[in-house]
């Protein structure tokens, strides 16, 4: 079933990568779309990296029209944070995040947004009741070089990269589309990244997957309404 043939859907969740959905098959089948508990939900790849995400995001939204978006996905954890390899991590807020600015050595132009938080409701609903903390920045291209990864955490914060979320949440939060990401941990940032992700990135984004499951045959709490 393509997108035009599904019309508008309740819960939109979106991956930049179409394996990382592959969990989503346990209740809504290989067409990824379907009816969970009275909740109608589509799932698409939108493409990797921000520029992909962001036009994909936009398509997307503007051919679905749904009541909220839920990004799935993997993530890399930051030398120093609190995440560990193969947990899913519900996220607070996503920066866009440039190493030649934390270095201090370019700067954003102001009118330029450089964070979106997502939904509460949503998140908080994702969480199970509880409130989301956790930060993830968005970069353009993978952290490779390890005192890097220490000083972009020490200056942002985040405890997460990854190379879609902020594109997403900006592309949504223009269509006032209420936005939420669940991120599977899948590495520690910087020279052995690549490898660990290669080697983790299906539990991982298979975890992202099961609290939005479990989220969704519970009730989804923080759903806005139709």
């Amino acid at each position: 079933m393509n997108a035009s043939s599904q019309g508008s859907v309740d819960l939109l969740v979106l991956a930049a990568y179409a394996p990382e959905l592959a969990g989503m098959r346990r209740l809504l089948g290989d067409n990824l779309y379907g009816n969970v508990s009275g909740v109608i939900v589509s799932c698409k790849a939108v493409g990797v990296g921000l520029p992909n995400a962001v036009a994909g995001t936009v398509l997307r939204v503007m051919q679905l029209r749904p009541r909220a978006v839920v990004l799935v996905g993997t993530a890399g954890y930051y030398p120093g944070s609190s995440v560990s390899l193969n947990e899913a991590v519900v996220v607070r807020r996503t920066q866009l995040v440039d190493p030649i600015e934390v270095e201090g050595r370019g700067a954003m132009p102001d009118p330029m947004p450089k964070n979106a938080d997502a939904n509460p409701m949503l998140s908080l609903g994702l969480m199970g009741g509880r409130p989301p903390t956790l930060d993830v920045a968005n970069t353009l291209v993978v952290t490779t070089d390890d005192p890097l990864a220490h000083r972009i955490h020490a200056a942002t914060g985040c405890a997460l990269e990854n190379l879609e979320a902020f594109g997403i949440a900006n592309a949504c939060a223009l269509h006032a589309v209420p936005f939420a990401a669940v991120l599977g941990v899948s590495n520690k940032v910087g020279s052995t990244g690549r490898d660990e992700w290669r080697a983790h990135h299906k539990t991982a984004a298979q975890f992202a997957c099961e609290i939005v499951l479990r989220w969704l045959t519970a009730g989804a709490m923080g759903l806005p309404h139709a």
